[in-house]
């Protein structure tokens, strides 16, 4: 997992001990950051199980941030929860005075709630815990706008047998981070679709020109959580060539692996995530075995937020990361290769959710979801098999890297003194090309800041390919694009 979410601690038990605990069913909602802790929670304990309705659910997590837009959807899950309802927020005590204006206070909207850190240990032992909870209090939140949807034509709903109106979301388990769909079907068959987006906006591009250089790298991090060194990495970058400075080729290089080992992780914590919603057990279990190797290995003396900086040389790798790298890459590799001749799954995935490479390019959409509509089919088999074909080469070009470059002499201090100028920078994250454009009037911080977000790129695509499909096949097709609304909303 990326950030600071922690493993599972197993402790043995014996089997008199496991069977007597009490049974636990939880409702989680993601304000866009959790999803890597979220599978990796699922996966956890037998006895903490995650459901999709509040009515079956004893305790409600909420990951934080929450802004003020998926405030008044988290208070109504909380009403739904039956009584007394247990609460437990997710996250740092501290809050961002830079981008509080997007967000909601959650000891406000639910008062009483227990808090823990992304630690799956504090949160099996939150849930355990046999004392009574504090008694929460729900505020009204913030009120909604409301929306309306665009219907199909009068000669679509005369044709129509069965027409019906679904609003999935915001909370829904098949994009990491909120989304609302609203969806006309005609029985199981999607007419039209709407995507109502922006529940995850932070603000963050606004926030970072207006804060120093130093600490817009910390911000950078944020815009995708899921994946943080692919922003400050650019971020950096942007500062590099404000500055003049090229890096060195051994310190390129250490980046470079740092960057490839963060997109294997997102890659495996998404099929984790696609295997619930496709309801593969034996997939998602092998998935979570792999992404849980990879999260568990020492790959730096020092982690590399701390030495991706402006004109900052990387600390050694760890000696053993080459080998163990390598050995993982084998595993996937073997993983995709069952996947590809598995013919109930193919079955499942091939032909549904097919997007063009000609409209992709066209909307400026990069990634994985691009390559498998060059390489392949373009539906949701092929961008499966790409991602694991992506995993395979990522980590086998990590552990060559860290093989073959020497270690970067490391005592030199990162400069954060930038001259005026405008550039802009890009890094090939997990979900594709994140650019950032910055102008800088050479005084302690940017005077403009721009995103290129892939994942804001596929948004509009997103009716086009529902329309004509089955429901659930619409769901598996939108889970399989690993939309994150917070790099995606900004």
């Amino acid at each position: 997992m990326t950030g600071s979410a922690e493993l599972a601690e197993r402790p043995r038990e014996g089997w008199l001990a496991w069977m007597s605990r009490q049974q636990h069913r939880y409702l989680a909602v993601d304000g866009g950051s959790g999803a890597h802790f979220l599978a990796a929670l699922a996966h956890a304990d037998p006895q903490l199980q995650a459901v999709t309705s509040p009515r079956h659910a004893d305790l409600l997590i909420v990951v934080e941030p929450v802004t003020r837009k998926l405030a008044p959807a988290v208070a109504a899950l909380a009403r739904a929860l039956p009584r007394p309802v247990r609460v437990l927020v997710i996250g740092d005590s501290e809050r961002d005075e830079r981008c509080e204006a997007d967000l909601a206070p959650v000891e406000d909207l639910l008062s009483g709630a227990r808090r823990a850190r992304p630690s799956i240990s504090e949160v099996l032992t939150a849930a355990r815990d046999p004392a009574p909870w504090p008694e929460v209090t729900i505020a009204d939140g913030p009120a909604g706008e409301p929306t309306t949807i665009s219907l199909p034509s009068k000669q679509a709903r005369e044709l129509a047998t069965e027409l019906v109106v679904l609003s999935l979301g915001p909370i829904q388990p098949v994009t990491v981070g909120p989304l609302r769909l609203l969806l006309v079907c005609d029985g199981e068959q999607v007419l039209s679709a709407q995507v109502e987006a922006g529940y995850a906006h932070r603000g963050i591009a606004r926030a970072m020109a207006h804060t120093s250089w130093h600490a817009g790298a910390d911000l950078a991090r944020r815009l995708d959580p899921l994946a943080p060194i692919a922003g400050q990495l650019a971020y950096v970058r942007t500062l590099e060539q404000l500055q003049g400075w090229q890096p060195p080729a051994p310190v390129a290089q250490l980046r470079e692996a740092a960057l490839a080992v963060e997109c294997a992780q997102n890659h495996l914590w998404w099929l984790v995530r696609f295997a619930d919603v496709l309801a593969a057990a034996s997939l998602g279990n092998r998935a979570h075995w792999l992404a849980e190797s990879l999260a568990e290995l020492a790959l730096w003396e020092r982690p590399p937020r701390e030495w991706i900086a402006p004109q900052a040389n990387p600390g050694a790798p760890g000696r053993a990361a080459p080998a163990a790298l390598a050995e993982i890459a084998d595993a996937v590799e073997a993983f995709g290769e069952r996947v590809e001749r598995d013919r109930l799954l193919a079955l499942r995935t091939r032909g549904i959710g097919v997007l063009a490479a000609e409209a992709l390019k066209a909307a400026a959409v990069s990634g994985p979801v691009l390559v498998a509509s060059e390489m392949g089919a373009g539906d949701v088999q092929s961008r499966l098999v790409t991602r694991l074909q992506g995993v395979s080469a990522d980590l086998r070009r990590a552990a060559h890297t860290l093989a073959t470059t020497a270690a970067a002499d490391n005592r030199s201090s990162a400069q954060w003194r930038v001259p005026a100028g405008e550039v802009h920078a890009a890094v090939e994250s997990p979900r594709g090309r994140l650019g950032l454009h910055v102008v800088s009037r050479g005084g302690e911080g940017p005077a403009t800041v721009e995103w290129q977000r892939p994942s804001a790129a596929l948004l509009d695509l997103i009716p086009g390919m529902l329309v004509g499909q089955k429901l659930a096949d619409a769901e598996l097709s939108l889970a399989s694009l690993d939309l994150a609304m917070a790099e995606a909303d900004g």
